[in-house]
């Protein structure tokens, strides 16, 4: 089996830098040899790819567009009406992820519409999920790129998410059968909405084609074990250095917040990269 490989999710990590070409130089200069970001769509895909490149780092995902966040949207795949916008930002993205040489893409699943049921809702917007899947899988394919489903929890982070257990994952995932759309395993997300992290990841990962946060239990530790919480300046406007074993490279971490959730935000951020299906 192949050995992790960890990446540097620009979305979390080197707050304090105005934007994306200056956090791909951090981590470049950070040890780093791969970045993510949520959503590169504020730089032209050419500066972005350049800095990459400058900085001796590759791509590794982006996500669709989110829809108009001013009126409370987060993806629209499974949105009823937002068909259109879906498609088209699928187009976006997909140019995005040409030029800068990304494999894969997270296609958000959106929100339930504010004062909707959820209960009510689910069946139709699955209906729209699925739908708006198989478009993705076809227009992915002819550029040979993956497509991700990323269950988010509706505990904590966001509760009107449409899609927050890997069990609902897997079976959209399954129905639709493309083997370009595959899972995005995010243990912070499964842990708080089912547990049984060994039961699930074992169960799940033959579909499994990004991994995330392996580390936020690494930062768990840090902080609710003193010993374990061995920091190291970093130079970068007075953020910290998580000292991580040799195989991983460092990273500029978001030092506040106590706690947990200071440890999701300092180490959730630096991500391993596709885990191989067991067997392989």
């Amino acid at each position: 089996m192949a050995p992790l490989r960890f990446s540097a999710n620009l979305s979390w990590l080197f707050p304090e830098l105005p934007g994306l070409p200056e956090r791909l130089r951090a981590a470049g200069s950070s040890g780093f040899e791969a970045a993510e970001v949520a959503w590169p769509y504020a730089e032209p895909p050419e500066a972005l790819e350049r800095a990459a490149r400058d900085a001796g780092l590759h791509l590794v995902l982006i996500n669709t567009p989110p829809g108009d966040q001013e009126k409370g949207e987060m993806g629209l795949g499974a949105v009823p009406g937002r068909q259109a916008a879906f498609r088209e930002g699928l187009e976006k993205a997909v140019l995005y992820a040409k030029a800068l040489g990304c494999p894969r893409i997270h296609l958000m699943a959106g929100r339930v519409p504010q004062g909707a049921d959820p209960a009510a809702v689910r069946s139709e917007m699955e209906t729209v999920f699925l739908e708006n899947l198989r478009h993705a899988a076809e227009v992915l394919a002819q550029e040979n790129l993956v497509g991700l489903l990323e269950p988010i929890n509706t505990r904590i982070t966001d509760p009107r998410y449409f899609l927050d257990t890997p069990q609902q994952a897997a079976a959209i995932l399954q129905k639709v059968g493309r083997p370009n759309l595959q899972l995005q395993m995010d243990i912070f997300h499964w842990q708080i909405m089912d547990g049984n992290l060994t039961g699930n990841i074992r169960e799940f990962l033959p579909i499994v084609g990004e991994g995330a946060p392996f580390l936020f239990l690494a930062g768990l530790l840090c902080f609710l074990v003193h010993p374990f919480s061995l920091h190291c300046p970093s130079g970068l406007n007075g953020s910290l250095v998580p000292c991580l074993p040799t195989s991983v490279p460092r990273a500029c971490a978001d030092s506040t917040g106590p706690g947990p959730r200071g440890a999701r935000q300092s180490w959730g951020a630096v991500l391993p990269l596709p885990i191989p299906a067991a067997g392989r």
